[in-house]
């Protein structure tokens, strides 16, 4: 059986679509931070910027040239958390000023954050992360990052904490102090919180103070600093390194936002039954505003105030001093500063489903979001398409980290230019104490399948063909045949289902197909291989937390907090030297590269949450596993355990009422696949249904699968407060923190039912597309892949140096001709390992080859490639060597042989300018090495393409060498390492490089 993932391993890669739209203003990331993408803002939209209204004058009335309104919102996508901002003057144009991104995170998928600015509208502050870290209870409580933003020129800092990702931080406040928060609460205990304040306008931490308790809304006013602990709102006092709680008013209910309004006031949004409510703190006590249907009304900042937007029309701000409110009709996103334009929606297509490919050459399509927004003036309403790459203001060199350098935590993989090789580079750090991992050995991975074994590459499958192998695994039928060396694993003939058998319910019956589904769209967005990959590319599997550095590409590996997750389905038992017992070499072979095992694999996971949960009585309405709403105390086990012993149920993170989670929510994307910008606002089961009711698209915009049969259009998704029962687990439904410990008491044990008496004709059973015994249908690729071998122009003759020597691809394109002509070696990092005087290793080879990678593309379908970084970053040095057998070439004091070069560039994948030096050897008739600059993305143009560089000579020792350090490399573009052709050639043909050829 196999058993799902500890709860500790949060710092997933695996992707899942999700991303931040929220109102206000927004941060980004530090201009001297390692690995972090900056881009500064313009001074405005200019003259090609699209208008989102074609008639300003008319929508926005006459006077908007001079009106001083403007807005700045976030949302993203797989190539980072995209920064527009709007002034009402230009015609509320939206442009991108920034991106946010960690390049140290190289396969973390899209992006997520919230944002807000502070109260002098000078500055913003984000939190952001990996959206498949929504899915990790510690990357919710205390992973994420932060940084505050300066407005007027996009100059940007990071705060050196890890933080909540949550809707209710961070905190900005009427004046420019803005407090984050993060918090150690577990699925066990609410742990305690630290509040982290910062000064926006100097980017600097003020204080970092730590209260015990689940603190929620922690909000600057001009009168103190509020938050909500045990259900009060609360003033909060700091004395040394602790905070102090004094109640000021009980919280009237379950929450969904709190604001700080003028004179100090605090207005808050909650839920009473049906209802969203807006009360006022009114001394010691909050005042009832006005009601609207749940969900209806959103509470937001706004200059001076704030503002109720929606259906407000039984809201009276008459008596409540700086809250205005503002019909809008539809969904609510966010609200401009001076209250004229709400935006409805700021999403990116991307979001429905990865829809580009990632290192296409022009990534067209990922930055593309589309804006829909009201004029409240005059009720009009807009839509603008924004294409986040059609500018990319280059980063504000000039501008330093001052103030608020930021201070290394951990390792530093860079020898920093003041200090010698020699020397241990926690003296040359800025801050103290600076922390370094130790031997050599523990750094190597504890996960048994090793990346970029070209035997060990993932075909990446069309989402048919994973919809396909659900549907026959969940009834016991995916048993397509697997030949010996299937896609040249090497592995010994197998089924997905003879290696993993389809688990047992107790009870009886199936797991419902979409509940599978819905789960591989949220784990991993249908990813078998890494992001790298899209449909019909092979590459390395996607990888959990395999190094334990937190998915860095900065920080050293670390073997004991490795954790080894494995493909679509995240299979980990077995798949670690460090468990007891570990898959053999055909299990764990077909868990990495075929997806159709690792669905199967996985099945035993949730099989095995749905029998500990049998085991224990706890019942979900019949009992049935056929209904899909039957699993959803199943998937919440899934995703945070189920105690079994002792204190036994389901923990407290997941429950429904957890007060981490906004209390107006609707059902996750039954209303807008932008629900997919923002998943940290539901918990997993909800999130699963949603999936299951609303399937995600496809890169060409169909969907990945068949939604669930569902008799009223919709998976019922239980109450709120259903969990929630102060006998059962000492909860309050009608509390604004129901049950404040966490621990024990608060673990779910019993049995529910929201569905009554259940049938086909009231319950929501799954809907195969596939009908059982079909076979495998045909990969879906989104890139042709052309024939396996070619050659050069009319060269037959020529000698190919391929990346992959004699392997062969999971294409099966076979061994390619004359392989022991030529050799091809890479180099990881620059080959020194340093003893440092603490006595523990500096080791370079062990940073570079975490950000190397392949993908099925290219000469042969195979490429190596990494990123371009700086021309002295030797610790993610890649170098590529092709070279004619040695045995071919002359002797230094023989005429050299003169060959035409030829380099192969793949359709996608490639995107820098690579230098490729031409090294003839040791000779004595005076030849020079020389060298060629070349743009792979714009030489390939699209297709797979041998570039005629121009003839050169060798004799022994000559060879053409490549690496990504360059002297603009940013960390940015893709270096790739395809093919080589050597041409014997008679006469000198200096070509497109203009080669120094002397005829020797």
């Amino acid at each position: 059986m196999m058993r799902r993932r500890g709860l500790r391993r949060y710092f997933s890669t695996n992707p899942l679509l999700a991303m931040t739209v929220v109102a206000a203003s927004t941060a980004l990331v530090p201009l001297a931070s390692s690995g972090t993408a900056v881009r500064t803002a313009p001074a405005a939209a200019d003259s090609a910027t699209p208008r989102l209204f074609s008639a300003p004058g008319k929508d926005l009335g006459s006077g908007y040239t001079s009106s001083s309104d403007a807005i700045v919102q976030a949302t993203g996508d797989a190539e980072g958390l995209h920064i527009l901002a709007a002034r009402e003057s230009d015609g509320f144009s939206f442009y991108e000023i920034a991106r946010l991104e960690r390049k140290e995170l190289s396969d973390a998928g899209p992006w997520t954050g919230y944002v807000c600015t502070t109260g002098s509208g000078d500055y913003a502050a984000a939190v952001y992360a990996p959206s498949a870290w929504s899915n990790k209870p510690g990357a919710y409580e205390n992973g994420a990052f932060a940084a505050v933003i300066r407005l007027s020129d996009g100059k940007v800092t990071e705060v050196p904490d890890r933080v909540q990702l949550a809707y209710f931080t961070p905190g900005c406040g009427t004046g420019d102090e803005v407090a984050f928060t993060s918090s150690s609460a577990t699925d066990r205990s609410a742990g305690a919180t630290t509040v982290i304040s910062v000064d926006a306008a100097t980017g600097s931490v003020s204080s970092r103070r730590t209260v015990d308790g689940y603190l929620t809304h922690v909000m600057p006013t001009q009168k103190r600093t509020v938050g909500v602990l045990g259900g009060d709102l609360v003033d909060l006092a700091g004395h040394g390194k602790k905070l102090s709680a004094h109640k000021l008013a009980a919280v009237p209910g379950p929450m969904f936002a709190l604001t700080a309004s003028r004179n100090g006031a605090v207005d808050i949004g909650t839920v009473d039954g049906g209802s969203s409510v807006i009360s006022r703190l009114d001394g010691k006590h909050f005042t009832e505003v006005g009601r609207a249907p749940k969900g209806d009304v959103k509470l937001l900042p706004v200059a001076g105030g704030d503002a109720v937007v929606g259906d407000v029309k039984g809201i009276d701000t008459s008596k409540a001093p700086g809250l205005s409110r503002h019909a809008v009709d539809g969904r609510v996103a966010g609200i401009s500063r001076r209250g004229h334009l709400v935006t409805n929606s700021v999403f990116s297509e991307q979001m429905k489903g990865i829809t580009a490919g990632i290192g296409s050459p022009s990534k067209k399509g990922a930055g593309t979001l589309t804006v829909k927004a009201t004029a409240l003036k005059t009720g009009a309403k807009a839509t603008a398409l924004v294409d986040a790459d059609r500018e990319r203001p280059k980063p504000d060199t000039s501008a330093g980290m001052d103030p608020a350098a930021f201070a290394m935590t951990g390792p530093d993989d860079k020898d920093p230019a003041t200090c010698g090789e020699g020397g241990p580079e926690s003296q040359c750090l800025s801050g103290s104490g600076a922390a370094v991992y130790g031997k050599v050995g523990e750094m190597e991975t504890p996960c048994i399948v090793k990346r970029n074994d070209p035997k060990r590459q993932a075909l990446q499958p069309s989402a048919n063909m994973v919809e396909w192998a659900v549907d026959q695994a969940v009834h016991g039928e995916l048993n397509v045949s697997r030949p010996a060396n299937w896609h040249d694993t090497g592995l010994g003939a197998y089924t997905p289902q003879g290696l993993f058998p389809k688990p047992k319910l107790t009870g009886g019956g199936d797991i419902p197909a979409q509940v599978m589904l819905g789960i591989l769209a949220q784990e991993s967005n249908f990813k078998q291989a890494s992001w790298h990959s899209v449909n019909g590319d092979s590459g390395n599997v996607t990888k959990s937390d395999w190094f334990g550095n937190a998915n860095g590409i900065h920080g050293y590996p670390n073997r004991e907090k490795a954790d080894c997750g494995y493909g679509i389905a995240q299979v980990t038992t077995g798949m670690s030297e460090k468990h007891a017992e570990q898959l053999d070499a055909l299990h764990a072979g077909a868990v990495t590269t075929d997806y159709a095992a690792n669905i199967a694999a996985g099945l035993g996971i949730l099989a095995e949450k749905w029998n500990q949960l049998k085991a224990l009585g706890m019942n979900v309405n019949g009992g049935s596993p056929a209904y899909v709403e039957n699993w959803y105390t199943a998937l919440w086990g899934y995703n945070s355990g189920v105690y079994t012993s002792g204190s036994v149920g389901l923990g407290f993170f997941n429950n429904p009422i957890n007060p981490r989670y906004p209390a107006d929510r609707q059902p996750f994307l039954r209303y807008s696949y932008d629900d997919a910008s923002h998943p940290g606002d539901w918990n997993y089961p909800e999130k699963i249904f949603g999936w299951a009711e609303v399937p995600q698209k496809t890169w060409d915009a169909e969907e990945s699968y068949s939604e669930a049969d569902m008799p009223f259009g919709v998976v019922k998704v239980p109450p709120r407060t259903l969990f929630c029962d102060p006998v059962l687990n000492s909860c309050d439904p009608d509390d604004a923190d129901p049950c404040p410990t966490w621990d024990a008491q608060c673990y779910w044990d019993g049995t529910v039912d929201w569905m009554g008496p259940q049938s086909t004709g009231n319950s929501t059973t799954e809907q195969l597309s596939y009908s059982l015994g079909s076979g495998e249908p045909e990969l879906r690729s989104k890139y042709e892949h052309g024939p396996c071998i070619d050659h050069p122009s009319v060269y037959p003759n020529a000698i190919i140096v391929d990346d992959l020597g004699e392997h062969e691809d999971t294409y099966g394109c076979g061994d390619f001709e004359a392989a022991d002509d030529g050799k091809f070696t890479l180099q990881a990092g620059d080959n020194i390992t340093t003893l440092r005087d603490d006595g523990t290793f500096r080791a370079t080879p062990y940073l570079a080859p975490i950000d190397l990678h392949q993908l099925g593309a290219g000469y042969d379908h195979h490429v190596f490639f990494t990123h371009s970084y700086g021309d002295t970053d030797y610790f993610h040095k890649i170098t590529g060597r092709w070279e004619v057998n040695q045995a071919k070439l002359p002797s230094g004091d023989q005429p050299g042989e003169r060959y035409k070069v030829y380099l192969h560039l793949p359709s996608h994948g490639a995107e820098a300018i690579v230098r490729y030096n031409f090294i003839p050897g040791d000779n004595t008739f005076g030849a020079k090495a020389d060298y060629c600059r070349v743009n792979q993305a714009t030489r390939s143009a699209g297709k797979d393409t041998w570039f005629e560089m121009g003839t050169f000579s060798f004799w022994k020792g000559g060879r053409i060498e490549a690496d990504n350090l360059h002297d603009a490399g940013t960390g940015d573009d893709n270096v790739v390492f395809d093919a080589i052709a050597f041409v014997p050639f008679n006469y000198a043909d200096p070509g497109a490089c203009n080669l120094n050829d002397g005829g020797f």
